[in-house]
C-alpha cells in the first residue's frame, strides 16, 4: 500500500471511531472522503429562506463557503465583512444566535467525543451551546485530539497560537509558539468552552472530512 494511501486510511479509522464517540453523547456526525462532499451535502440541507449565522472560520473560509453564501443568493449574517465597526460586528453576532442555521468549525475534537473552542468574544461558542436549532460544524481530520487534554492543548497552543500569528497580534504566544495564559489586551482566547453532550440530540452536526482544514 502506497504512503498517502495508507495515512488515507489512518485517519479514516480515527475519525470512524471519533464518530462513535461522537453519536454516543448526541452528536450527529458524517464522515466525508473528501471536502467537495460535505460542502455539497450542506448546500443541499439549506434554502434561500434560511437565515444562516457563520461563527468565523478559516475551515469555512478555506471551503469556499463563506464565499458562495455572502454570494447575494442567501440570507447571510456576515460579521466578518469588510466595513463593519466593531459595534456592528458585535451587533451581527448577536442576531447569529437567533438565525436558523449556525456554521463553524472547531478548535478541537476529541477522539472521547468533545468540542473544545475558545473565542475571543465568544460569539460561536454561544451560537454551539444555545443558539440556532441547526447547527453544520466543519471539520479536518487535523482537528481530532486523542483525548481531551489533548483537545485543550491544541485549542490553546495550536489553533489560537497560529490565529493569534495571522491577525499580527502583539501577544507573547505570538513570539514564542505557545500559550502564556497573558494578560495582553491583544488576547483573542478569552473563553474556552467544553461542551461534551449535545442537547437536543441532534441539534450540531459534524462534518467530519478526511483532510487537513483549517489552523
Amino acid at each position: 500500500m502506497k504512503t498517502h494511501q495508507a495515512i488515507h486510511e489512518y485517519h479514516r479509522t480515527r475519525i470512524s471511531r471519533a464518530i462513535k464517540a461522537l453519536e454516543s453523547r448526541g452528536f450527529s456526525a458524517t464522515y466525508y472522503e473528501t471536502s467537495s462532499a460535505a460542502v455539497d451535502f450542506f448546500f443541499s440541507e439549506i434554502s434561500p429562506d434560511d437565515v444562516v449565522g457563520y461563527g468565523g472560520s478559516d475551515t469555512i473560509r478555506q471551503l469556499g463557503i463563506r464565499d458562495h453564501l455572502a454570494s447575494g443568493d442567501f440570507s447571510f449574517l456576515d460579521r466578518s465583512e469588510f466595513g463593519h465597526t466593531y459595534d456592528e460586528q458585535l451587533d451581527i453576532r448577536r442576531q447569529t444566535l437567533s438565525a436558523d442555521v449556525f456554521i463553524a468549525s472547531s478548535n478541537a475534537v476529541s477522539m472521547e467525543g468533545a468540542l473544545v473552542n475558545i473565542d475571543g468574544d465568544g460569539n460561536r461558542i454561544a451560537g454551539l451551546s444555545l443558539g440556532p436549532s441547526r447547527v453544520y460544524l466543519f471539520i479536518g481530520r487535523n482537528k481530532l485530539a486523542e483525548n481531551l487534554e489533548r483537545a485543550i492543548y491544541r485549542a490553546r497552543n495550536v489553533a489560537s497560537v497560529a490565529l493569534a500569528i495571522q491577525l499580527g497580534k502583539d501577544t507573547p504566544c505570538v513570539k514564542t509558539g505557545i500559550c502564556h495564559d497573558c494578560a495582553s489586551p491583544d488576547r483573542i482566547c478569552s473563553n474556552l468552552s467544553i461542551l461534551e453532550r449535545c442537547n437536543p440530540a441532534g441539534r450540531i452536526r459534524l462534518l467530519l472530512i478526511n483532510e487537513d482544514l483549517g489552523l
